[in-house]
């Protein structure tokens, strides 16, 4: 009975491991929930949102005010002898015509500028994202290397201990063999080490948490250019919300040039008021609010305006410059990588792939030892491994071009 009270207590005290959670994810999935759930997109759609309250603020009428006023209150016997009279009234505050369609047009603009920061953050987001995925993809085909290489290893390394028994081969090449083989764990070792890094990378960009699994559904595959290169940077030009940014900012200064200039002319109020004595007639007053005596805040909101505008076209001008030439850059990256890749798959994949059969067909005849029959497999597969690496490199050029001067500030 005892023996079972302490195995019941000892079941219940251990703890219960969280379920983890493991996602199937391709590179546009990827892509996707990256967007759903980075913080940072998140505060940039909360950015739309209150541009466009600004706007409903900064547009709307004034707010109209209410109010009793009183007059004839005696302050002597004899004044005392005269009623009060009482005025209930309305005033609403009107700005001069133009000004508030000026500040909705600003507005707007403001509204447009957030959804292109959006934009942009996406852009931005996506590269980074494509590329922490490509890399794990890459230290998942090292991972894999690494351990054919020790299996490969241990299969020689057993063929070679069996003809070193019967004399066949000498021990320096058992012992060469058993180097190789601890070097190679060494290797494996740090291959998972970075492997591991590469996905707190990625799971840290999509939002996951640690100790989500990522099974990754794409793979490392040579893509061709969708187009000609002068028609895709001129698809690019188009489509950047960087320049479309630098064009939009050009437009805030002008609406804020006009505003500044509307800013001279009087902005009004229109009261109406019935008095106590006369509860059947009405009566309004007109007022005119005119900065007549502060002319210096209209000349400073002038010259910030010039100034506003003068920067803007400034940095229209740059940014115009800075992406043409990051678009360039990264479009000769992009064909450099393709070239390498294409040097890959035209002549070395197959000549080592023929090399190592004949070396095969040499050891079975007993014509090849087994140091040289490792140095040809670990080759070939060395290979193989810097042919992923090459695509893996022109992937990453290509995600580049596609953010590339996006980056500008």
């Amino acid at each position: 009975m005892s023996i079972l009270i302490v195995f019941l207590s000892m079941l219940l005290s251990s703890p219960q491991g969280a379920p983890v959670k493991s996602v199937n994810l391709s590179l546009e999935e990827a892509v996707s929930v990256a967007f759903e759930r980075q913080p940072g997109l998140r505060l940039l759609e909360q950015e739309i949102q209150r541009a466009r309250a600004t706007t409903l603020i900064d547009s709307a009428l004034p707010a109209a005010e209410a109010g009793l006023s009183v007059e004839g209150l005696g302050l002597s016997e004899k004044a005392r002898r005269n009623d009060p009279e009482y005025s209930l009234g309305l005033t609403q505050p009107l700005p001069f015509p133009g000004k508030l369609g000026l500040k909705s047009s600003l507005g707007e603009t403001y509204e447009q500028e957030a959804s292109l920061q959006l934009e942009k953050g996406k852009i931005l987001l996506a590269a980074q994202v494509k590329k922490a995925y490509l890399k794990c993809l890459l230290s998942q085909q090292a991972v894999d290397f690494m351990s054919q290489n020790l299996e490969t290893l241990n299969d020689i390394q057993h063929n070679a201990l069996s003809r070193y028994s019967l004399g066949s081969v000498p021990y320096s090449e058992v012992l060469r063999l058993k180097i190789e083989l601890v070097r190679s764990q060494n290797d494996l070792y740090a291959a998972r080490q970075e492997l591991a890094a590469d996905f707190s990378r990625l799971k840290l960009l999509l939002g996951f948490e640690e100790e989500t699994t990522i099974n990754l559904t794409s793979a490392l595959t040579y893509q061709e250019l969708p187009d000609r290169p002068e028609a895709l940077l001129a698809k690019a030009r188009a489509t950047s919300p960087t320049l479309k940014l630098a064009g939009l900012k050009k437009g805030q200064s002008e609406l804020l040039v006009k505003l500044a200039r509307k800013d001279r002319w009087p902005d009004f109020s229109l009261s109406f008021f019935t008095p106590s004595r006369r509860w059947g007639a009405v009566g309004f007053s007109l007022g005119v609010n005119w900065p007549l005596f502060s002319r210096k805040s209209l000349k400073g909101e002038k010259l910030l305006a010039e100034s506003e505008q003068q920067r803007a076209q400034i940095s229209l001008e740059a940014a115009d410059r800075f992406f043409d030439s990051q678009k360039r850059l990264a479009l000769a990256a992009v064909d450099q990588a393709g070239q390498r890749v294409k040097i890959f798959e035209d002549s070395l994949l197959e000549d080592s792939k023929a090399e190592l059969e004949k070396a095969l067909n040499a050891y079975r005849l007993g014509q090849l030892d087994s140091l040289h029959l490792l140095d040809l497999f670990q080759a070939a597969r060395q290979m193989n491994f810097e042919y992923q690496q090459a695509i893996y490199f022109y992937l990453c050029a290509l995600a580049d071009f596609y953010s590339a001067g996006e980056d500008y500030e």
